[in-house]
């Protein structure tokens, strides 16, 4: 099947494939039946097993470019689709997170696979700030999420839950940017650059601040702050896949 490819393209090719089977077992998870958790428990140990083979190739945790941080996001908004979904009974998550893993694994597809890593990224802030940074965007999705089954008329507590998440993300977030300000000091000499991907990266971290604060404001409650809490899912989806695509990024240059 690779025989008329460049070693390096067939093993872009076979990358982009093994993450099919993942993304696969991840929509079966869909299914009504006792047994649906275990072809999504299978699909999160495949795609581990993909991860760890990245870490292999690279050297280090693959958190250095687009391919592997979406995959990674995938990864990890799985294991708390998992956590909400089997362990706490959140059966919804059915219908609004297991499908949401298996289109944000299908979009690191999209992303060429780079094995080289940049010396200036290969310091313990940067992967800190990656780690938190994409850990947070998966709060930020299950919030979303649950967002979504409050407005389909869950109970108070489910909007609630999506509070308390959002605020987990936020809180990983802002720690994954203090992180990311030393790594570009000590990489770039200073803390911060207003180019077009820092100044929506500190939308989306007010975005998210306003949307925590302003559920305690009268009438701003319920639905509506669900809402704004979906919202800033989308705003953080757009931070990440529209600035360099939609809008121009250009690279740090000295």
């Amino acid at each position: 099947m690779f025989s008329d490819l460049a070693p390096e393209e067939a093993r872009q090719l076979v990358t982009i494939f093994s993450l099919l089977i993942p993304a696969a077992l991840y929509g079966i998870g869909m299914m009504e039946g006792k047994s649906s958790y275990r072809w999504f428990l299978a699909g999160m140990v495949l795609h581990g097993l993909t991860i760890v083979h990245r870490a292999y190739v690279v050297g280090g945790l693959p958190l250095t470019e687009k391919h592997d941080n979406v995959s990674f996001l995938a990864f990890v908004l799985a294991a708390l689709t998992w956590h909400y979904l089997w362990r706490k009974g959140l059966k919804d998550l059915t219908v609004t997170a297991v499908p949401l893993v298996s289109i944000i694994l299908m979009a690191a597809m999209l992303f060429p696979v780079i094995n080289t890593v940049s010396p200036f990224m290969r310091t313990p802030w940067f992967t800190l700030h990656m780690l938190l940074f994409f850990t947070s965007y998966a709060y930020f999705g299950i919030s979303a999420c649950l967002g979504l089954i409050y407005v389909r008329g869950g109970g108070v507590d489910i909007e609630s839950l999506q509070y308390r998440t959002a605020a987990y993300g936020w809180t990983l977030y802002t720690v994954s940017l203090v992180a990311g300000s030393i790594w570009f000091f000590l990489a770039y000499g200073m803390y911060w650059l207003w180019t077009s991907r820092e100044l929506w990266t500190t939308l989306l971290w007010f975005f998210y601040g306003m949307y925590l604060h302003q559920r305690y404001i009268k009438g701003i409650a319920g639905i509506t702050a669900a809402l704004v809490g979906i919202a800033g899912f989308a705003l953080a989806l757009f931070a990440y896949f529209g600035v360099g695509t939609v809008i121009p990024a250009p690279p740090v240059q000295f």
